[in-house]
């Protein structure tokens, strides 16, 4: 059986060499785009057959090597926030510097005002009031111990006010230095728990046999070319800006015909090798046969539409604040790159193209690129 996959995968690499032939020549984008896609569908209809072909061994090198790239992934996800962290906790000191500077000088300043009226002994306003040597000095005497006394209560709120504030920074900066303390750790903590993994999947890939190497060797180069077309994905997200934000709320149902529904869940990976090939990014819409019409399922702007391999005829829509939208399998495409669509308008026909067995629609949701249960969306609890 091993051998059976071994030549399957062959196969795989021989497709795979004169696509890298095919793609350095590609002259635009898009051309890549379709490249890719049509040799990730061709080589998963490959891999569909061998999955249940792999050993134990194998498998669990897969674990390992998912929860190794898994814990990199997290560790620069938590540099990422350290680094955020240190530049907010270096800003609140900064600020909390000058906010504690002008309180001393305000502090001072009430200070010498205290020395001043101390040292004036019995003299009151109402003996400078008193000794006015006319009405016009008299009003010009009342007014300027107005200011007097209204500068005082102003100093004295200020004072009172930089207090609080001084309070509340250092409060903030002690919250965010223990945060910083905990990530940290973290961080260090899956460091140390990665190099171990690391340690593990060399030995358990020192025992494997040649044909079992070989087979390893095929996957690895299969995860990255699938690495790849995520990449591409995202450029072709994020190649449009919408000037809009998503602010939450009801998206519509991207079929617009009644009788529509799930065929296959979102579901997240469950097995390492199954997960390769079938873990389902989205949510398929079936009973809506050919020409069905395909609706955006809120405000935003296309940033994708055209042929896209296992994707078929497809629609990518942006939609503000990291949100986005993917629509797959198309009959016809009804929009264009470049266009801002509302909420409910018409931007493809349902089809079977790229990788599918009968009409339906492949729709997902991705949040600053990474695909996320729809449903909520759908349903009003993604806020």
């Amino acid at each position: 059986m091993i051998k059976k996959v071994i030549t399957i995968i062959i196969i795989f690499t021989i497709v795979a060499c004169s696509y890298s032939m095919i793609i350095t020549k590609a002259a635009t984008l898009g051309e890549q785009k379709q490249e890719v896609q049509e040799q990730k569908q061709e080589a998963e209809q490959k891999l569909e057959y061998v999955q249940e072909e792999l050993s134990s061994a194998v498998v669990k090198i897969q674990e390992l090597d998912d929860t190794i790239k898994q814990a990199e992934n997290d560790i620069n996800g938590l540099e990422s926030e350290l680094k955020d962290l240190q530049t907010k906790i270096d800003e609140i000191a900064l600020k909390l510097e000058k906010v504690e500077n002008s309180y001393i000088e305000n502090e001072d300043l009430l200070q010498q005002r205290l020395v001043a009226t101390y040292e004036a002994g019995d003299v009151t306003y109402l003996d400078m009031l008193m000794h006015s040597a006319s009405v016009v000095d008299f009003l010009s005497n009342y007014y300027a111990i107005q200011e007097i006394i209204q500068s005082d209560v102003e100093l004295l709120q200020e004072i009172e006010e930089e207090k609080e504030e001084v309070k509340n920074a250092k409060q903030i900066l002690e919250e965010q230095k223990a945060t910083l303390k905990v990530k940290k750790a973290k961080k260090e903590q899956l460091a140390v728990i990665t190099q171990n993994n690391k340690i593990l999947k060399e030995q358990a890939m020192a025992n494997l046999s040649q044909e079992e190497q070989e087979l390893q060797q095929k996957i690895e180069e299969y995860k990255q070319e699938e690495a790849r077309i995520e990449a591409l994905i995202q450029v072709a997200t994020n190649e449009y800006e919408y000037t809009g934000d998503y602010t939450g709320g009801v998206m519509a149902w991207p079929i617009a015909k009644n009788g529509t529904y799930i065929t296959s869940a979102y579901g997240i990976r469950e097995h390492p090798i199954q997960g390769i090939i079938k873990k389902h990014t989205g949510i398929d819409i079936g009973n809506a046969g050919f020409g069905a019409p395909i609706i955006a399922a809120t405000d935003g702007v296309v940033t994708m539409a055209g042929s896209y391999g296992g994707y078929g005829n497809c629609v990518i829509i942006n939609h503000g604040n990291g949100i986005s939208t993917l629509y797959g399998h198309g009959q016809a495409i009804l929009t264009q790159v470049g266009k801002e669509v509302k909420k409910g308008d018409l931007i493809m026909e349902v089809g079977s193209t790229g990788n599918s067995t009968g009409p339906h629609l492949h729709f997902e949701v991705r949040i600053n690129g990474t695909c996320v249960d729809p449903m909520p969306f759908l349903q009003g609890k993604s806020e």
